[in-house]
């Protein structure tokens, strides 16, 4: 009997009437969705919205019941565990919610949180975008069957949020005042490339819901299209194909296949995690009498610095950033923001493998103290085992890779170059309005970090030295680690070009690092990125001057340091960007998207890849230099 009802309701699942039912599930939810908008977007609070509600309510009642036929199918064999406890809990919440079973509420008396939970009027939007997050997400994810190249996959993704956030920014209830598409698509680039550039100050010229969807963009822009998408359908759906996990695969660096899936969920787990405690460490950081009367007020200020800054976007819910009085002086808010801004650039892959050693170092130690084994050292080159019998050599697996390593300790050097360079250079100017040696010390940090992607800035930069602002402007171009919320040309690019070059100096055939052979391919491909980021630096400040040959506040300096935090995706101006004409918001906006993508990345798109080679000419000299 159990094989027979298994077997009707395999072929209820395939039947066509079930793919019409998908259908019409995904065309209602978007139209449901875009009603949501046009009622936040367009409509005041004055406006009588019940017949908008009533379709809202009508809408979740369908989609409850299409999601009550495909119950029996959650205890299937295949089913993850985990899914089928959320699908229940997502069920049981919806009979509540439907049936308005307020009199058990009563009879028990109980108004606590959930009470008010199922009773408030929001829950239906919250149900709505949720929906439409879970059913955009499963059509987008269908798109990997097609024989898409991960990197079109990718370039595409931005393009997409970038027109939809430009599209939803232009909402006349999203910003104070009527603003112009281009503004609209640079705000909307900018939050997209988690750059930070802003031709309108986001703190005064967006309303809540413009800041909102600013949010929301630079979220999903610091995870990554594919991967909020991937998740979504990840933790939604039973079963995956091998393609789709071959590409993520190729999207997130993972070297095993069937790790791809696992590498998203921990991406995601690690920025919510990290975004968590940084919301609580800054909530703590700060007064209600630092201009934040109200408990809503720090708690929305805490969530939204948390995202911004772990994401290296450098938007903020305060008029000037910074700069303000309110928050200017706050130091141990600026080394919340700048310990955010590092875990968010080291890189998920380095997070991910520092993790996995540090277990395996407190397992190691546990089981000295118990005493079941000797306890293991392994530093960088030396490799021995330290015993109640003294020190015996013994080979001992690597752990920690070479691009941990290598993009560890350049940040770490870029660290302290910047925050000694800042601290000598600007001791007796910008630095002058923070009392002490240790608050110059704690800012001078700070702008080590903030230009290598981050973007918060506490001062007018047209106030620093010029030699200062080169230096700025270096940090920028080196930028993050790979596979981070940063831009640049990362860390480990810049670590193997100068490792590459140090290693022909000394007459050596190959490159080397930390008792590894580096690939050729690798080396070719760091020098690659290095003159593209020159020659779009080079182009883009070229035709900047061009576009603004007759703003007389626009010098080659401003122009040339607004180019580099562009396309480095770092968010730092000098002021000039509100100054900015037409041409010049949309050169800057392909620069951010450019950065951020990777213009390899766009390159790779267009060029057809080369076959094999199974042959080799002669080889022949070439002079250099």
């Amino acid at each position: 009997m159990l094989g027979f009802l298994k077997q009707g309701l395999s072929k209820y699942q395939k039947s066509k009437l079930n793919k019409i039912v998908g259908q019409f599930l995904f065309y209602s939810t978007i139209i449901t969705f875009f009603t949501t908008v046009y009622e936040f977007g367009f409509l005041d609070e004055t406006t009588d919205t019940t017949i908008l509600h009533n379709y809202y309510y009508i809408y979740l009642l369908v989609y409850f019941f299409s999601f009550s036929t495909r119950i029996p199918s959650m205890f299937e064999k295949k089913s993850k565990i985990y899914l089928v406890i959320i699908r229940i809990l997502l069920f049981a919440f919806l009979v509540f919610y439907f049936f308005n079973v307020k009199f058990l509420f009563d009879a028990v008396d109980y108004h606590g949180w959930f009470y008010r939970l199922i009773t408030s009027p929001n829950l239906v939007y919250v149900l709505i975008i949720g929906i439409f997050f879970i059913e955009v997400s499963k059509s987008t994810f269908k798109v990997l069957v097609f024989n898409i190249t991960p990197e079109i996959l990718f370039a595409l993704s931005f393009i997409t949020l970038i027109f939809i956030g430009a599209g939803l920014l232009m909402l006349p209830n999203a910003t104070v005042t009527r603003i112009k598409f281009v503004d609209a698509l640079f705000m909307a680039t900018s939050a997209t490339s988690i750059t930070g550039l802003q031709c309108i100050d986001s703190a005064v010229g967006f309303t809540s819901l413009g800041q909102g969807i600013i949010l929301a963009l630079l979220q999903i822009g610091g995870l990554g299209v594919m991967t909020f998408t991937c998740f979504i359908v990840y933790f939604f759906k039973d079963t995956s194909s091998f393609k789709a996990g071959a590409m993520l695969g190729n999207m997130t660096g993972t070297e095993r296949l069937g790790n791809a899936f696992a590498t998203i969920l921990k991406i995601v787990a690690y920025t919510l995690t990290i975004e968590a405690i940084g919301a609580v460490c800054i909530f703590l950081s700060i007064r209600y009498d630092d201009g934040f009367p109200a408990l809503y007020d720090k708690v929305s200020f805490a969530v939204y610095n948390a995202i911004s800054a772990f994401c290296n976007a450098g938007f903020t819910t305060i008029p000037g950033s910074m700069t303000s009085d309110l928050v200017m002086h706050n130091y141990a808010l600026k080394i919340i923001i700048a310990v955010l801004a590092i875990l968010g650039g080291v890189g998920f892959p380095i997070l991910m493998n520092l993790q996995d050693s540090g277990s395996k170092f407190i397992v190691n130690l546990k089981n000295w103290i118990v005493g079941n084994v000797d306890f293991v050292f392994q530093p960088t080159k030396l490799k021995f085992r330290i015993g109640w019998k003294g020190i015996s050599f013994v080979h001992l697996p690597r752990v920690v890779n070479v691009n941990t390593k290598l993009a560890t300790i350049v940040s770490i050097v870029l660290l302290v170059f910047g925050t000694f360079s800042f601290f000598a250079l600007e001791y007796r100017n910008s630095l002058t309005v923070h009392d002490g040696f240790w608050y110059k010390l704690v800012d001078s940090f700070y702008y080590s970090v903030m230009p290598r992607s981050a973007g918060f800035n506490d001062s007018d930069l047209s106030l620093f030295r010029l030699p200062t602002l080169l230096i700025m402007m270096f940090l920028m171009w080196v930028g993050a680690s790979p596979v981070s919320t940063g831009g640049g040309v990362k860390t480990t690019t810049f670590g193997v070009a100068l490792l590459d070059i140090f290693s022909i100096l000394r007459g050596k055939d190959r490159l080397e690092i930390f008792c590894r052979k580096i690939a050729n391919s690798t080396v070719r491909h760091a020098f690659a990125v290095i003159m593209i980021s020159l020659a779009a630096l080079g182009v883009g400040t070229f035709l900047l001057v061009i576009f603004e040959e007759n703003n007389p506040d626009a010098t080659l300096l401003n122009l040339a340091f607004e180019t580099t935090s562009a396309y480095c995706t770092c968010g730092l101006s000098m002021g000039v960007t509100p100054e900015l004409s037409a041409p010049s918001k949309y050169l800057l906006s392909f620069l951010m998207y450019l950065g951020r993508v990777g213009a390899l990345t766009i390159a790779a798109a267009f060029f057809t890849k080369a076959k094999s080679q199974k042959y080799m000419y002669p080889k022949e000299k070439v002079y250099i230099g």
